[in-house]
C-alpha cells in the first residue's frame, strides 16, 4: 500500500493540473464491474467546466478542491496510482483504469488505475462534509509536518490506550501519526534504535523524542526519493521511486544488518510484517 511519502509525491506531481479547467471526469467501462462505481457517471458531470483549485493531502488521502462546493475524496488503496499521459496513448500505459480526468486546452489526461480495486474516488457535497468523514476526522499528527511536533507526539503516545502495547503495533495507528505504514514504521524504528517489541510505557521521554525525529527524517527522505517502488508503486509519470535503495531493514529478513552484521528478523504484528535488528534495536 502506498504510504504517506508515496501519496505526497503523487500530490506534488498532480499539482501541475491545479488551476486548470475540467473538461470531464469519466468513469471507465471497466469500473462498471464494481458496485462503488456502477451507474455513477452522473455524479461527476457537475465537475465539467469547473476549475481544479487545489489538491490537498490528509494522511494517505487526497482531497480534490474545485471552484464549486463539491469536492472529491481519493484514496489510492492497496495498489492504486495516478497516471499522467497524452490523450492519444494512455491505453498503452494503464491496465486497470477506473477514472479518467480530461482537462480543457491540454494534451494531457490523468487516469486513476487501481489493480486491486481498494481505492476510493468519492464525491462529497462540500469541504466541511469531507472533513467530518470519520477516516479523515480521526487522523492524527501528519508525519510529514515540518517541524514535526515532538511534544505533541509524546503526549499522544502516552495515552492510556497505547501504554501496554508494542510500539511496532502502535505506529500503524493513523490516529497517532498519519502516513506511516509497514515500510516506514520499520525504517523509523531502526533509525531510532528502538525494538518494535518494546512496550510503549517503557519508553523514556528521550526515546520518544528520538523516535519522533526518526519518523520525520525517514518520511522526508522518502519523499525526496520519490517514494519506495517495491511492488507496484510508480509516480504519475511512470517513474520508480528510489527509497528502497536505502532501506536498512524493510524486506531484508535473513540478510545481515549493515551496521552490526547480525541477521535481520521479520515478525508479524497485528497481521502486518515488521523487520528489525535484534542487536541494534533495544
Amino acid at each position: 500500500m502506498p504510504e504517506g511519502p508515496e501519496v505526497e509525491y503523487t500530490l506534488i506531481t498532480l499539482k501541475e493540473f491545479e488551476g486548470k479547467k475540467i473538461k470531464s471526469i469519466k468513469i471507465t467501462e471497466l469500473s462498471q464491474k464494481y458496485n462503488k462505481y456502477k451507474g455513477k457517471q452522473d455524479i461527476f458531470t457537475e465537475f465539467s467546466g469547473s476549475i481544479l483549485n487545489k489538491i490537498e493531502r490528509h494522511g494517505k488521502f487526497l482531497i480534490w478542491i474545485f471552484n464549486i462546493q463539491s469536492v472529491i475524496l481519493n484514496h489510492l488503496g492497496m495498489s492504486g496510482k495516478w497516471i499522467i499521459s497524452n490523450k492519444n496513448d494512455y491505453k498503452d500505459k494503464t491496465k486497470h483504469p477506473k477514472i479518467i480526468v480530461n482537462f480543457d486546452e491540454s494534451h494531457k489526461i490523468t487516469i486513476f488505475d487501481d489493480t486491486r480495486n481498494f481505492g476510493q474516488f468519492r464525491k462529497f457535497e462540500n469541504y466541511e462534509s469531507v472533513m467530518k468523514y470519520y477516516p479523515i476526522k480521526k487522523l492524527g499528527l501528519d508525519g510529514l509536518m515540518l517541524p514535526f511536533p515532538l511534544e505533541n507526539f509524546e503526549e499522544k503516545l502516552k495515552q492510556k490506550k497505547y501504554s501496554n502495547k508494542e510500539i511496532g503495533r502502535v505506529l500503524l495507528d493513523q490516529t497517532l501519526v498519519a502516513g506511516i505504514g509497514n515500510i516506514y514504521k520499520s525504517e523509523s524504528l531502526f533509525l531510532a534504535k528502538i525494538s518494535p517489541l518494546k512496550i510503549v510505557k517503557n519508553l523514556k521521554s528521550q526515546e520518544i523524542k528520538k523516535l519522533g525525529s526518526a519518523i520525520s527524517e525517514t518520511l522526508q527522505k522518502a519523499v525526496k526519493s520519490m517514494g519506495s517502488s517495491i511492488r507496484t508503486y510508480r509516480n504519475p509519470y511512470g517513474e520508480e521511486g528510489s527509497a528502497q535503495k536505502w532501506h536498512k531493514v524493510y524486506g531484508k529478513a535473513g540478510k545481515k544488518c549493515e551496521k552490526c552484521g547480525l541477521e535481520i528478523f521479520r515478525i508479524i504484528q497485528d497481521k502486518r510484517s515488521t523487520f528489525y535488528c535484534n542487536r541494534c534495536q533495544k
